[in-house]
């Protein structure tokens, strides 16, 4: 970027080793913004923030599982001793599952639930008095055009980013009058690791979805962007833009499209 919006301001991003989250690093420290690069993966984690270093901004990495509140409550305690205090919070961390809904474990949807819903609120909740030190402060929510309609054999993925549609718009509501904005972004087909590390129900797989899919710096971009103009909603790409509004304004026609947009579900060979 030509002018850096975000200098002298803390952003922190869970799932930042890859994919979104680390595009989103840089992309918020090419703004200006220092970082704060958490994920699980601490080696990674630690090559992101070398990465968001070279551009001339503090970057700090550290090893957290959002799903561990001890790691979550270490996470806080880093950021306030490097920066005093946290400006914005980008909840991008989470797993895909797939498979028929009976087909899909009770471990595997709650541990995806665990990861997209209950690390998001733990994360957020924990968050909180670092995010109110600062004015203008914001919370950003990764979601996915699968939160607002569910679709054949991800039902379970779509059920927990449903869930954290509606944690958005709550507490969107509960912190509006302190000042503290809650954006949601719902990006659509997406090019990152995210399909090769989500869960499967037992001998299922899905083949390439023949639809043209964004960069995840491209996401990245529109992320920031979002962040820098405090827009509440953005939905990404177009199909995805088309499907939640065919949804909204025609749900029974919808119906039937999506049953012929799922991929054939088929086995994995024996």
């Amino acid at each position: 970027m030509k002018t850096q919006p975000f200098k002298g301001r803390v952003v922190l991003i869970t799932g930042a080793s890859g994919g979104i989250g680390r595009a989103a690093a840089k992309r918020y420290a090419e703004a200006g913004a220092d970082v704060v690069l958490a994920a699980r993966r601490l080696p990674r984690v630690e090559d992101a923030a070398r990465e968001v270093a070279s551009l001339g901004v503090r970057a700090l990495p550290v090893r957290c599982d959002v799903t561990v509140g001890e790691d979550v409550e270490r996470l806080m305690r880093e950021t306030e001793a490097a920066f005093g205090g946290l400006d914005v919070l980008v909840n991008n961390a989470g797993q895909g599952l797939y498979g028929p809904l009976e087909a899909i474990s009770e471990a595997q949807l709650r541990q995806v639930f665990e990861l997209n819903v209950f690390g998001l609120w733990r994360v957020t909740r924990a968050a909180m008095p670092l995010l109110r030190r600062r004015p203008g402060a914001q919370v950003v929510n990764v979601s996915s055009v699968l939160g607002h309609r569910g679709l054949p054999l991800l039902g379970g993925y779509c059920a927990s980013k449903a869930a954290v549609n509606a944690m958005t718009e709550s507490l969107r509501a509960e912190l509006a009058a302190e000042g503290i904005r809650v954006l949601l972004v719902s990006p659509g087909l997406t090019e990152s690791e995210f399909r090769e590390n989500r869960l499967h129900a037992e001998g299922w797989r899905q083949e390439a979805i023949p639809l043209k899919a964004m960069s995840a710096e491209d996401v990245a971009t529109a992320m920031v962007r979002a962040s820098l103009r405090g827009r509440r909603d953005t939905v990404l790409t177009l199909p995805g833009r088309v499907m939640v509004l065919a949804n909204r304004l025609v749900p029974g026609l919808f119906d039937r499209i999506a049953r012929r947009m799922a991929a054939p579900p088929k086995k994995k060979d024996a």
